[in-house]
């Protein structure tokens, strides 16, 4: 009984407090063409003024406010959402639960392999870094930015597909761009296929200046509770040190690191 008074005097409290304040419009009509961007995109101005009943001077407003601080980006004739807001989107429970896991073997890792150690998740085509921690050396990779891969570019990549259904993967991959990065990038879809089941049944894929003329990586799968690939751990640094042997040195620290933080996720109920 005392529960339920406490509940309903907390609940008219926000109400009271709610009713109390004037909604700020221009924030909800900012909320309102973000979630129209996001499912609709590219989109035009035009077709926001015509979809949301927004005045044209206003929509033309938000949008150079949004590219002002990084959210929206031009698409050809068109605007879209940039991966700043996926960032942002980030620090929900599930992927802050999976990088609080995650953050303590990475920091081991690092110390072994003495390179930057990223924790990776798939967005539609795009592979980002949602974690990283940085080497110690002089000659790294830049700290400042949020690292995105095309997916068909990147060790991690390759295992992320590897999760998916042998039919689910082909049709991924027909609609997939293969625009070449370097002079190694994989555009050969059928070579990509290859690759990317080779890279799940050894629990490990490699990248090899695919992605960029100077940059090696290895990638291991991080599984939830269920089986699924969720996420990957990888190691990346320089090609002229992170050669392809020393990238076989580290396999065994990899995939322990990987086992390390799918043992801790299948113990975790809050990844349901």
């Amino acid at each position: 009984m005392l529960q339920n008074i406490n509940s309903r005097s907390n609940s008219e409290k926000a109400s009271s407090e709610k009713k109390g304040y004037v909604l700020a419009t221009t924030v909800l009509k900012a909320f309102q063409m973000l979630e129209y961007i996001g499912n609709y995109q590219p989109v035009l101005p035009t077709e926001i003024v015509k979809s949301l009943g927004f005045s044209r001077a206003n929509v033309h407003r938000l949008l150079a406010t949004f590219q002002e601080v990084g959210y929206v980006e031009k698409v050809g004739a068109g605007y879209g959402l940039t991966f700043k807001l996926f960032k942002l989107g980030s620090t929900v429970p599930l992927s802050r639960n999976l990088r609080d896991v995650a953050k303590p073997v990475m920091i081991e890792l690092m110390k072994v392999a003495e390179e930057n150690i990223y924790l990776n998740v798939l967005v539609e085509n795009m592979v980002i870094a949602i974690d990283e921690v940085k080497s110690s050396h002089h000659l790294t990779l830049n700290p400042d930015v949020t690292y995105t891969y095309p997916v068909h570019t990147c060790a991690s990549g390759k295992l992320l597909l590897s999760g998916f259904s042998q039919e689910k993967r082909e049709e991924f991959i027909a609609e997939l761009p293969m625009t070449p990065r370097s002079s190694a990038t994989i555009t050969d879809r059928e070579q990509f296929l290859t690759e990317i089941e080779a890279a799940g049944s050894r629990g490990l894929a490699y990248e090899i200046k695919e992605f960029s003329d100077d940059l090696n990586s290895m990638a291991a799968p991080i599984f939830n509770y269920r089986g699924q690939v969720v996420a990957t751990i990888s190691i990346s640094g320089p090609a002229m040190r992170l050669s392809e042997e020393r990238l076989s040195s580290l396999r065994s620290p990899l995939k322990d690191a990987a086992a390390r933080i799918s043992e801790r996720l299948g113990q975790s109920s809050e990844l349901n």
